[in-house]
């Protein structure tokens, strides 16, 4: 059975570096294209809409310059389908999602000039359900959803809820909509649909538009892309400047593909800026007894991909760590914090787990992660058996929930904690503030 579970193990990593290579992303974006062609079709974009979601709001406005941008250049078809989807293993922790999401749109909104409330509005279930009517009625009127969304989010008038023509086959059609969404492969609110492949939000957004400008050869710039970090330059010398900078902390797991390009970038930002990285590891969500949905797992992985190739870090060659391979690597991140490598030894456990194939959960495996980070096999494997890692683990995930947190990655600077790879931008910002203050002084 061990030969099995190896051979198979051995099987997925090759799957998985398959399905995610560059060449074939290349082939099914052709085959999209030739089949759309032989039909005669315009382009289509499936736009999943939730009232109570403020990336769907944030998506709408950015999509009537996204519309305009594009357009003149391409026959589309936007179609519109309102959701209420709400897995409850999709979001494990809805009301610090909830939270985190409209401070995060806040920040978006700010960065982006779109309209957005200071404040997240209160409002009762038959407006709610008033306005979900109302998005029915504004069909695919891109114009008319977002009406509705800025009343429903933004004007303090009250939302009439009374019957509405359509209101007692509401729930009808929001389950035939989520339905369609799951049949689709997603599970949530605020996604874009084109052609075989999912977009989120606004976040997302650059990397449609970069295969629509690759597609016709357009000579424009993608409008959407300012989640990437600057690395700016500074005038003193950095050992002086850095000695007021606060440690960077990162909250991370082996297991996770987004906390993999957390690292990395997290490393690159300590290494451009003299911030000390603390990072503190975390169990997964599975082996917290938390399950994560088939589709939400293939999202991740494609979108990882995704993410990876914009930033210029590898992924796709996956052998994933979940069981033995995560207490493996727990187990020697003491010993590596004695070494003063532990930030090595986790980039390299990282890279070895997700570009590499290396199976972390044999011996063979280990030894070649831990002389990757440049320590002594020998030593290390004296601390195989040790649990000590269970009780730190447990109390990393404790703080991170007392930040108001409870996924991977998240990043934590001063007042400043933010959830997510692609928001570790928020984090520079604030150490170019503090840079530009020690300058001052």
């Amino acid at each position: 059975m061990a030969i099995i579970s190896v051979i198979k193990s051995y099987l997925i990593s090759y799957l998985a570096r398959g399905i995610s290579s560059e060449c074939w992303l290349s082939v099914k974006r052709t085959l999209h294209e030739v089949k759309r062609r032989l039909l005669k079709r315009e382009h289509r974009f499936e736009i999943f809409i939730d009232i109570q979601d403020p990336y769907s709001y944030l998506l709408l406005q950015a999509l009537v310059e996204f519309r305009t941008h594009y357009f003149s250049h391409l026959k589309s078809v936007f179609h519109f389908y309102p959701v209420n989807s709400r897995d409850i293993e999709a979001f494990p922790e809805l009301v610090l999602w909830k939270a985190n999401a409209f401070d995060d749109a806040c920040y978006l909104a700010e960065r982006y000039g779109f309209d957005f409330p200071a404040n997240e509005p209160m409002r009762s279930d038959g407006e709610v359900r008033c306005a979900q009517a109302a998005l029915f009625k504004a069909e695919n009127s891109l114009t008319a959803c977002l009406a509705v969304f800025r009343h429903f989010w933004q004007e303090e008038a009250e939302l009439d809820s009374g019957s509405l023509d359509c209101y007692s086959l509401l729930d009808a059609r929001l389950k035939t909509n989520n339905h369609y969404l799951n049949r689709r492969g997603h599970y949530m609110g605020g996604m874009l649909y084109y052609a075989g492949e999912w977009y989120w939000g606004v976040d997302r957004l650059a990397h449609l538009e970069r295969r629509l400008i690759e597609l016709k050869g357009l000579n424009i710039q993608a409008l959407f892309d300012k989640s990437g970090l600057a690395f700016k330059d500074f005038k003193e010398r950095k050992a002086k400047v850095c000695e007021h900078l606060s440690p960077l902390t990162l909250y991370f797991s082996i297991r996770s593909p987004y906390s993999h390009l957390g690292l990395e970038q997290a490393v690159r930002v300590s290494e451009h800026y003299g911030v000390n990285l603390v990072v503190k590891p975390v169990l997964p969500m599975v082996m917290r007894g938390l399950s994560v949905p088939s589709k939400k797992k293939l999202y991740i992985f494609h979108d990882t991909k995704r993410e990876a190739m914009k930033l210029g870090i590898r992924y796709g060659f996956v052998a994933d760590p979940l069981g033995k391979g995560v207490e493996h690597c727990y187990a020697l991140f003491d010993y590596a914090c004695r070494q003063g490598r532990e930030v090595e030894y986790l980039l390299a456990y990282s890279r070895a787990v997700n570009t590499l194939g290396v199976n972390s959960q044999s011996l063979s495996g280990l030894k070649k992660i831990v002389q990757m980070a440049g320590l002594d096999w020998q030593e290390a494997k004296t601390e195989l058996n040790s649990e000590v890692w269970r009780d730190w683990a447990k109390l990393n995930l404790e703080e991170l929930y007392a930040l108001g947190l409870w996924g991977v990655p998240s990043f934590s600077y001063k007042e400043c904690q933010v959830w997510g790879q692609d928001r570790l931008v928020r984090i520079e910002d604030e150490i170019l503030e503090d840079i530009k203050r020690a300058e001052q002084t």
